[in-house]
């Protein structure tokens, strides 16, 4: 039993840390950590729901077949929304990413990182 509490205690020392971090990463809107924070809590959330599934604690009991599973059928739904909303997030990060390359590319360059509305007639 004492393997337990300590278990018990370590997991909520670690669920403290990683809370105080993810709320510390949102209160940073423009910073990279913040998208790669929000990207890692969103998987955790997907794979905490999809071991929703066959754990035996439910929200109604698989004792009725059909009604029992309805909850297990949300936790898969909310498992693939959590994945489709980490990859865009993902995807969203490196659309971001390629653009600081080029802007800083661009600025080694002693170019501009946006033409201006001459330069786009002139290329016309």
């Amino acid at each position: 039993m004492a393997e337990f509490f300590s278990f018990l205690k370590v997991f909520a020392i670690c669920g403290t840390v990683f809370f105080v971090t993810v709320i510390a990463l949102l209160a940073m809107p423009q910073s990279k950590l913040r998208s790669v924070g929000m990207e890692m809590t969103t998987w955790a959330l997907a794979v905490g729901l999809f071991l929703l599934v066959p754990s035996p604690v439910d929200v109604l009991p698989d004792l009725v077949p059909g009604i029992g599973w309805l909850d297990d059928i949300g936790y898969l739904f909310g498992a693939l929304c959590a994945v489709g909303s980490a990859l865009e997030e993902r995807k969203r990060r490196k659309v971001f990413g390629q653009i600081e390359f080029e802007q800083a590319v661009a600025q080694e360059r002693g170019e501009s990182a946006a033409p201006d509305d001459d330069d786009k007639r002139e290329a016309a």
